[in-house]
């Protein structure tokens, strides 16, 4: 298996303790907008910032009546997602902890608050190795909104605000079988559970991205159909890892609720 990039490094200890990691860190290890999350156990606060390949940065969040972090892993994601620099995201992390929603999120927000991208475009792989979708009845959007489900989800106005924004062209959807040969300028592109795609695909997914667009990956190379052994996902990030286009974080924690974090362990 791949070494897995989590895309930060945790300091934890006292306040004497973190003084003086800071005071003797070397810099030659870490990657460009590489994260480090601090936690002083004298206070129990938390802090985090971004290495830009020169010096360690604040975070730039998004207004926090727009979408807050509910943890240090989350609002690291809200940096990366909220930076027009970085131009390819990757967002890991276990069930529950928010990937998909902290994607899709984050792409209204660059849309209609920011004006960075004018579309969003939900990617999302049926069955894995690009199976088509023909077996079921219906168009191809019908059929396409069955495996769109969890990215619609993740939308406050759930179907209601889908139907709202197609017909603004603000959204769309697709798989990337029917991918090939399209290019997508100023394009907020969401690739929902991405650890079922196959390296020919990422690098076909990743070929379509046009001018004044951002790619977003989400998923959990442990739910990898074919197993987490070798992940392409995994992969692409430590390919990836220190270029300043590219960002990637780890969400480690199950926001979801205390029900779902129950079975989010169980058979581990």
């Amino acid at each position: 298996m791949d070494e897995i990039y989590k895309g930060y490094k945790l300091v934890e200890g006292n306040t004497d303790q973190i003084n003086e990691y800071m005071s003797e860190i070397n810099t030659s290890i870490w990657n460009c907008n590489e994260y480090l999350i601090i936690k002083n156990t004298d206070d129990g606060t938390e802090r985090e910032m971004r290495w830009d390949g020169a010096k360690f940065v604040p975070l730039k969040l998004p207004p926090s009546k727009i979408l807050k972090g509910k943890n240090s892993l989350q609002r690291c994601a809200l940096d990366m997602l909220n930076n027009p620099n970085i131009t390819i995201c990757a967002i890991l992390g276990q069930y529950g902890s928010g990937k998909s929603f902290l994607a899709m999120q984050m792409g209204l927000f660059s849309v209609k608050e920011k004006g960075w991208q004018s579309h969003i475009l939900g990617v999302r792989e049926p069955m894995g190795e690009g199976r088509e979708l023909g077996y079921l009845p219906g168009s191809f959007s019908q059929k396409n909104e069955v495996w769109t489900l969890p990215l619609i989800q993740q939308l406050d106005g759930k179907d209601w605000e889908v139907e709202q924004l197609k017909q603004q062209g603000i959204l769309d959807f697709n798989i990337p079988t029917y991918m090939k040969g399209t290019s997508y300028q100023d394009t907020w592109m969401v690739i929902d559970e991405s650890e079922d795609l196959s390296e020919k695909q990422i690098r076909m997914i990743g070929t379509r991205v046009g001018e004044g667009s951002k790619i977003v990956f989400d998923g959990d190379y442990r739910q990898a159909a074919n197993g987490s052994a070798n992940s392409p996902l995994l992969k692409m990030c430590n390919a990836f890892k220190g270029n300043p286009l590219f960002a990637a974080i780890t969400l480690e924690e199950d926001v979801r609720s205390e029900t779902s974090r129950l079975f989010a362990n169980l058979f581990q």
